[in-house]
């Protein structure tokens, strides 16, 4: 597992090597806008097969993605307009939202199920780094399923230091003492909070309003 400090000096080379690692079919562990994440290239089977193996996590439990526009999004899944206008009021940030998606992604990332989540991260250096990319990225909170999201370094040693499987790459931002995005299904006419996260419910509500 290399691990690779993040600052103003390794700035491009922190980015170099996600890149190379993402593109390569490896996943990492990396600072997001919300808590430490795990991440793949959300085309790839076996990437997404490693972080499940990495997180434990039972088969039937379905990661979102990040993509690094709203044009990208729409590839993916059904959205519409008037949806557009109302994520371009959000994104980047901290909500999650569900679509119908176009089934142009393995179908082990969805699990079965035809919605998915996307977000755009509302994090610099991951936004550079989603803009070097031509894939979306799968994400997940950066923990064994069911314990705490990792907040920094030594969590995230705790959780895949001494396993047979590890992220083949960290990326060691400091101390993250975020919270998990909101997540809205917006996948019918109506936009319905699933979990209340960094931005609350009547904040999106004033959003919508004003999208509509």
């Amino acid at each position: 597992m290399e691990v690779r400090r993040l600052n103003e000096h390794t700035y491009q080379e922190t980015l170099s090597g996600a890149k190379e690692t993402l593109s390569s079919g490896g996943v990492m562990v990396a600072p997001t806008d919300t808590i430490y994440g795990i991440l793949g290239d959300a085309r790839n089977e076996e990437a997404i097969k490693k972080i499940f193996a990495l997180k434990k996590r039972p088969s039937e439990k379905v990661f979102p993605i990040f993509v690094r526009d709203i044009p990208v999004a729409r590839t993916l899944a059904y959205i519409s307009d008037a949806k557009s206008r109302f994520l371009e009021r959000i994104w980047p940030g901290q909500v999650t939202v569900l679509f119908h998606h176009k089934e142009n992604l393995p179908p082990v990332l969805t699990g079965g199920s035809d919605k998915i989540g996307i977000r755009i991260p509302d994090y610099p250096w991951l936004l550079e780094l989603l803009q070097k990319l031509d894939f979306p990225l799968v994400q997940t909170s950066a923990n064994i399923s069911n314990e705490s999201p990792a907040k920094d370094i030594e969590e995230i040693k705790k959780y895949f230091d001494d396993i047979a499987f590890q992220p083949d790459l960290v990326i060691d931002a400091g101390e993250i003492k975020g919270a998990s995005s909101t997540v809205v299904d917006f996948s019918g006419r109506e936009a319905i909070v699933l979990r209340s996260g960094l931005v609350s419910k009547e904040e999106l509500d004033r959003i919508l309003n004003i999208a509509n």
